[in-house]
């Protein structure tokens, strides 16, 4: 079966409707001297995925910081999005609030150049601190957060002696991305090929081999065995990121690693255990941000037109509609592949609390000003899905 084919016949499903969007696509400026291409990637990535878009959307009150309320800037980027004419956006009230934000850390500052990786991972987190009444991030259990809900793994890693039969005590956490080193992806990859004499057909346990690469813990009655972590995943992400971590700004690799990316993941592969049964259940690549020359840009599957998009700051331009077509481009220009977004089909948005539309925190604030898309029943007419 082919990618296109298997990723939207999965279980049945006979709509596409769930993972892309399907407005038309706008590109977002970058003037001389802003270097906005990571934060302008990390916003297409958000924009695209359905399951965020329609969860967001949804969400009207939150703890605002002003002008420098990521949450705010954010439903502006988004009303832009939906409504406006212009085929390119600015991205300035955006950048402003995150580097308000982030003043005392000096990250995402005005006209300096960041990671677009981390900056994704942090609008979520920012996200978070806006919607949620729960002031930390690794025990948020409200059900509209975005974040929590959609994109975090919560896992516990525990290390068990074969031998003696010790077992260390479990240690939980959460990530709302994956990061893996691209040196050990391609090593485990060559490891891989000369044990199966052929591509292996599991990306998650590719990934999985090259995470655990050096996560070597002493027995815990130190009996004398050296053993290695146990990573296990206790809930069922809709959207699940890897982050792919280089040794270099010019990496050798970078060929190498866009060969051995998969367009299917399973969870149940990356993890050396889920306890729940829907983690068992095919993801889908529908995103990546790529990196080359002190340059971020982005490709997506727009569902809409049944091809991959790339978003370049302001430009726009169709690719193709198989995953081929996105590989030729990146071995032709040298990219490196950085952010990876894999989707659930299923996925659906968050579900509302009578507390998320009420104070979650210290000045809740109404979106007066983008209470034109958000009081429209269900969806916009270019996003009925």
């Amino acid at each position: 079966m082919s990618w296109k084919r298997n990723y939207f016949a999965v279980q049945g499903l006979a709509t596409p409707r769930t993972m892309t969007s399907i407005a038309p696509s706008k590109g977002l400026s970058n003037e001389p001297g802003q270097n906005s291409c990571f934060l302008n990637s990390a916003l297409q990535v958000l924009w695209h995925l359905d399951i965020f878009r329609r969860s967001f959307r949804q969400l009207t009150t939150h703890k605002c910081m002003e002008d420098s309320c990521i949450f705010c800037a954010l439903k502006g980027s988004f009303s832009q999005f939906q409504f406006s004419s212009e085929r390119v956006l600015p991205s300035d009230a955006l950048r402003s609030a995150l580097a308000k934000t982030f003043q005392d850390e000096q990250r995402f500052q005005l006209g300096i150049m960041d990671d677009a990786a981390e900056c994704f991972e942090n609008l979520l987190m920012r996200i978070h601190f806006h919607i949620s009444a729960e002031s930390r991030e690794d025990i948020c259990t409200a059900k509209h957060c975005i974040p929590h809900q959609k994109f975090a793994m919560t896992l516990f890693e525990q290390c068990v002696c074969n031998s003696c039969g010790a077992t260390s005590d479990p240690l939980p956490f959460i990530q709302m991305v994956h990061y893996i080193s691209t040196t050990s992806l391609c090593n485990q990859a060559v490891k891989m090929l000369e044990c199966r004499e052929k591509k292996p057909k599991m990306f998650g346990e590719l990934l999985r081999n090259a995470s655990i690469v050096g996560d070597l813990r002493n027995c815990p009655s130190n009996c004398g065995e050296v053993l290695r972590i146990r990573r296990v995943l206790m809930n069922s992400p809709e959207i699940v990121s890897i982050g792919l971590v280089w040794d270099s700004d010019h990496s050798d690799l970078a060929e190498d690693v866009i060969h051995s990316l998969g367009t299917c993941l399973r969870l149940g592969d990356l993890f050396y255990r889920v306890t729940e049964e829907r983690a068992r259940q095919a993801e889908y690549l529908v995103g990546m941000v790529c990196y080359y020359g002190k340059h971020y840009s982005t490709f997506f599957f727009q569902t809409k037109l049944r091809k991959w998009m790339y978003f370049d700051d302001a430009h726009v331009k169709e690719i193709g509609p198989k995953w081929k077509d996105v590989v030729s481009r990146c071995i032709k220009a040298h990219y490196q592949p950085l952010l990876l977004l894999y989707a659930d089909p299923r996925g659906t948005p968050v579900v509302l609390q009578e507390s998320a539309n009420r104070c979650s925190g210290a000045n809740p604030v109404e979106l007066d000003h983008c209470s034109s898309s958000s009081s429209k029943a269900g969806y916009d007419s270019e996003d009925s899905g």
